[in-house]
């Protein structure tokens, strides 16, 4: 076990998808310094490079040439920077936004970019100049999801495929008499097919096959699950005695549109495992004021809870808030997906928490930690 920045406040430990590197951001406690640092995993050798602001973000290439760093823009808002694998720019342009999520081509080197209220597609990420505009399309999702296998990506659109010059009194106008509409759309020919209308606060995961995604999206109507015979009953977009909006997490066929509801509630994560034999959910749980959540686990049949949990601040704040975002690279299966981790606060503190498929109600302590993230399988098959 190795030591990363000792002296420093470390945040966003971000592994490759190779599991060779982990890149992750250093403050120094008393000046308010920041550098990126980037470690090689088999030779323990770490790069570091200065900063301008701290990176709160980041997200590897496939092929792990290229980091994108999100940060705070000098204009307010979020900027997106392009790195070299040791961390250092790799182009002298930056992207900048009111809000941006992005999301890596798998086994290319473009990169979506969701900014505000507009998509894009950043073709050559070293000359981002070299881009594709899709227009303002809301802000009811947060980051889009590429289709492994094709080049498609999925996403949501408010404005009903509004015109790329279409004014804000016409958006507006859109906005108030269309449902937001899951799309999957070509990022080569342009392609859009529709998928069906989705919620507000829509998260999206595309399952390792590329045939299927599970969905989350608050909804002021309460779906039926799949095959329970009940009609759906209207109720408060915010539910009874809690603030978290009421909903479902869903799986999408991506050739037909078909839908089976996994899951009666909100998801606030959704990771499938790498085999793709497991859906991996948070939601939060029936009792009132309470910030407990709990991990279920679809398994192609059935909706389980394996463990409930409270969070710790970090884990809550900086990555649940933003899950959508994080689940564009998987963290918290192991490689064999038999097991998830999670910073998990207990009345010791906060802990690395362990919760194993086989022992549903129980969790294992690694020790003390605010985040933990399970390297991903090495190409050489070397354990992890």
């Amino acid at each position: 076990m190795g030591v990363l920045g000792p002296d420093h406040i470390v945040t966003q430990p971000t592994w490759s998808r190779d599991g060779l590197r982990l890149a992750a951001t250093l403050i120094h406690p008393a000046t308010g310094v920041s550098q990126i640092a980037v470690v090689d995993i088999a030779t323990g050798d770490i790069a570091t490079a200065p900063t301008s602001r701290p990176y709160f973000f980041y997200s590897w290439s496939y092929d792990g040439s290229r980091l994108v760093a999100l940060g705070p823009s000098q204009t307010g808002g979020t900027a997106a920077f392009i790195l070299d694998e040791t961390g250092a720019p790799a182009s002298d342009v930056w992207l900048s936004g009111q809000s941006m999520y992005v999301a890596w081509e798998p086994g290319g080197r473009r990169l979506l970019v969701h900014s505000g209220h507009r998509l894009t597609l950043v073709n050559d990420v070293d000359s981002p100049r070299d881009h594709s505009d899709y227009g303002l399309v809301g802000v009811d999702f947060l980051a889009p999801a590429w289709v492994p296998g094709t080049q498609d990506f999925l996403y949501v659109d408010s404005y009903g495929q509004a015109p790329a010059d279409a004014g804000e009194q016409e958006l507006l106008d859109r906005r108030s008499t269309t449902d937001p509409q899951l799309l999957r759309r070509s990022a080569d020919t342009g392609d859009i097919t529709e998928l069906g209308p989705v919620g507000l606060y829509t998260m999206l995961a595309v399952h390792p096959s590329g045939d299927r995604a599970a969905i989350s999206a608050a909804s002021p109507e309460r779906p039926a699950l799949a095959g329970d015979g009940f009609e759906t009953a209207s109720i408060s977009p915010t539910g009874p005695e809690t603030g978290v909006p009421t909903g479902s997490v869903q799986i999408v066929d991506l050739a037909t549109g078909e839908r089976l509801t996994v899951l009666d509630r909100i998801g606030l994560w959704l990771e499938w495992s790498p085999d793709g034999r497991h859906l991996l959910i948070a939601a939060g749980t029936d009792e009132p004021d309470s910030i407990e959540m709990s991990w279920h686990i679809w398994d192609g049949q059935q909706s389980y809870e394996l463990a409930r949990f409270a969070p710790t601040e970090t884990f809550f704040r900086d990555y649940l808030w933003f899950a959508d975002q994080y689940n564009e690279t998987p963290r918290l299966w192991s490689p064999g997906s038999d097991a998830i981790t999670f910073g998990a606060n207990t009345v010791d503190g906060g802990i690395t928490a362990v919760a194993r498929l086989g022992s549903a109600g129980a969790m294992t302590s690694l020790g003390p930690s605010d985040v933990s993230f399970w390297s991903p399988p090495r190409p050489d098959d070397g354990l992890p």
